[in-house]
């Protein structure tokens, strides 16, 4: 009763559809759900408050309660408010994130359905993106093509975010994370490589006659579908970027070509294509076998071409993880400073930390120390190190790794607030382990000394960074409300530093045992031994 006088009281005021849809929206954002649902109720019967009803629905959908969202456009028809294009929109779309998949795609489909053979409202591009999208996030590529299928020439044309859904789709296909049979997995995968070219193909044709904007994300989700195949697959990937980008093939020592300005372009399609050309519908999705197909596609594609996609963050992110796969590690360089410097993309979190990854592969220690170098420093975090050092360990036969390694222990302990422990104990490692070129040539005395030399140097650039990452327990930044609670939260933290001060101990250790520095050096290594043993006996001791 309380809350049919609330709403009493605000149907004196409310009389303006849209005055109910904001008031409605405003409940609903408080979670007040009986009370939205009961307004609405009340005015359906003289007033047509439709937008009310869609946000009633995607209220459910949101909080995944799909059944009951159905249920509630049942009742709107039923109360003789007639759903309009957003209300089947909000649908597909709440759908499309719901956790049950499997009733999604069935749900989506029936509504789907009824909209094109009795609905008054006729599914246009963007409902039939919706429903690809619910059958993609299902993994139902069968319900998926057989709704492609309904595409027509007019409103409900497929456009470019069309076939973005059917790529991205087509790529998480195989199911990686499956435990299943390898022949399986590669066969799945040969099938929706072999589905995305002939699609592809259909976009290059429509896309040449104008028919379709090819941007960066369907470009590159085409080719991140390349990425699950073989060699052979990754290798056509430049190919896919140089025709429809102007990307060089920087491996065989091509320069960027020329495109053609759109009004060019434009002057011959005029010329070309025929005037009475069919849009070509989504009918071709048989897989085939001709590898060479895809090339001869490409090599056409950049005849009369109606607007160049941009390459930007995606493409830069796709073409390291390819060379990362193919470990053309090498061609990622160039292709990393082909397209930051020529062509003006500036890399963000995940370029730089892709590049990271593939350098690391690399085992190139120079090229690690420069691109720590030029990180941003919000980019910069304990994994950036952890990966950089590993580097200069797998690359312990350069003479110069330390002396890299040390240009990027410099980065963190002057950029990071707190050095990473377990980053500190990799560059140990790095010191202790690149000695191979300070014995070569030289007597077993002289070698000796030098490697003691550089782990006197890496200890003593340890020093005051490890003195600061300890000083941070005693002021934690987060706040306690006891001292055991201080210490519970900051005690797997350090133990990883008192693991990276038993490693200092162990180089200082073998210095001075084996006399390997001066007696004033091996002085000042006893000294901070002993500091350093103290505060791991108080480690244990709580």
């Amino acid at each position: 009763r309380r809350l049919e006088r609330v709403v009493k009281k605000h149907l004196q005021t409310l009389k303006d559809p849209l005055h109910i849809a904001v008031h409605v929206k405003r409940t609903l954002e408080k979670d007040q759900f009986e009370e939205a649902l009961m307004l609405t109720r009340k005015v359906s019967s003289t007033t047509n408050v439709v937008v009310s009803w869609n946000h009633l629905i995607d209220y459910q959908l949101q909080n995944q309660r799909a059944h009951a969202a159905i249920k509630l456009f049942n009742e709107m028809k039923k109360r003789a408010q007639t759903p309009d294009a957003r209300t089947y929109t909000t649908i597909f779309r709440g759908l499309a994130a719901s956790e049950h998949p499997k009733m999604a795609v069935t749900e989506a489909l029936r509504i789907y359905n009824s909209m094109i053979t009795t609905g008054s409202v006729k599914p246009n591009t963007i409902h039939l993106n919706a429903v690809l999208d619910v059958c993609s996030r299902a993994g139902d590529i069968d319900s998926m093509f057989t709704t492609v299928s309904t595409a027509n020439e007019g409103s409900r044309s497929a456009d470019k975010q069309t076939y973005t859904i059917i790529f991205n789709a087509l790529r998480h296909k195989p199911d990686f994370n499956k435990r299943v049979d390898p022949e399986i997995l590669q066969r799945e995968i040969k099938v929706s490589i072999q589905r995305a070219r002939v699609i592809w193909e259909e976009v290059l044709m429509r896309w040449r006659k104008g028919q379709v904007k090819l941007d960066e994300e369907l470009t590159c989700a085409m080719a991140r579908v390349l990425t699950t195949g073989d060699q052979r697959d990754n290798e056509s990937i430049l190919e896919l970027l140089g025709e429809t980008m102007g990307i060089p093939r920087l491996g065989l020592g091509e320069t960027a070509p020329k495109l053609p300005s759109p009004s060019m372009a434009e002057a011959q399609e005029s010329a070309a294509a025929p005037k009475d050309a069919e849009q070509t519908q989504l009918t071709a999705i048989r897989p085939r076998n001709d590898h060479n197909s895809f090339s001869k596609s490409l090599q056409t594609s950049s005849q009369n071409p109606t607007l160049f996609p941009v390459p930007g963050n995606n493409t830069l992110s796709l073409i390291l993880f390819s060379t990362e796969k193919t470990r053309k590690t090498s061609l990622a360089n160039k292709y990393w400073e082909y397209l930051t410097r020529q062509r003006g993309v500036i890399p963000d979190k995940d370029n730089y930390f892709r590049y990271l990854r593939v350098v690391q592969r690399s085992h190139n220690s120079q090229k690690m120390a420069e691109l720590i170098s030029s990180f941003p420093i919000p980019y910069l975090s304990d994994m950036t190190f952890r990966y950089a050092f590993s580097a200069c360990i797998n690359d312990e036969l350069n003479k110069n790794a330390f002396r890299h390694a040390c240009q990027i222990f410099d980065v963190m302990a002057t950029k990071m607030r707190y050095p990473d422990a377990l980053a500190m104990r990799l560059f140990l490692q790095v010191a202790r382990g690149s000695f191979r070129h300070l014995t070569q040539g030289v007597s077993v005395e002289e070698g000796r000394l030098a490697l003691g030399r550089q782990t006197v140097t890496a200890v003593d650039r340890m020093w005051q960074p490890f003195r600061i990452l300890v000083g941070s327990f005693s002021y934690p930044e987060a706040k306690t409300e006891s001292p055991q609670q201080a210490w519970d939260m900051a005690k797997a933290d350090l133990g990883e530093a008192m693991a990276t001060a038993r490693k200092m101990i162990s180089a200082m250790d073998k210095v001075v045992f084996e006399e390997m520095a001066s007696p004033e050096v091996m002085k000042i290594m006893n000294t901070r031994r002993s500091i350093l043993n103290k505060l791991y006996e108080r480690y244990l001791e709580k």
